[in-house]
């Protein structure tokens, strides 16, 4: 199963949407892991995120989501959002990275 989030990208030739998708947690032989996968206008990014249980994969995927969203050229360049302009994307980000942090998850985080 994956839980998918839409984000919109503001471009020149009009709007898109950027799907956010993570698995459910999986466990291999003690181990537990998290896929995720963005899908850029220029080519989906994935990567496999591990915990020491299901809670904790779930939620170090949802920091690198966060990490890869603030860290895009579209973040930067301030194309991308999720319900407005400004607030976020509502993933919880690691706390080295809260300095960049935007609106509402900016609120949230601090």
């Amino acid at each position: 199963m994956s839980f998918v989030r839409q984000l919109h990208l503001k471009l020149d030739r009009g709007l898109q949407t950027v799907a956010v998708a993570i698995t459910e947690p999986l466990e291999e032989r003690g181990s537990w892991t998290c896929h995720y996968e963005i899908n850029w206008p220029e080519g989906a990014s994935s990567d496999e995120i591990g915990g020491a249980d299901a809670l904790q994969a779930l939620y170090h995927a949802m920091e690198a989501v966060a990490l890869a969203l603030y860290a895009s050229p579209h973040h930067k360049a301030g194309r991308l959002y999720w319900y407005s302009e400004g607030q976020g994307y509502g993933f919880p980000m690691p706390k080295a990275g809260r300095k960049d942090l935007i609106g509402e998850d900016r609120a949230s985080q601090s």
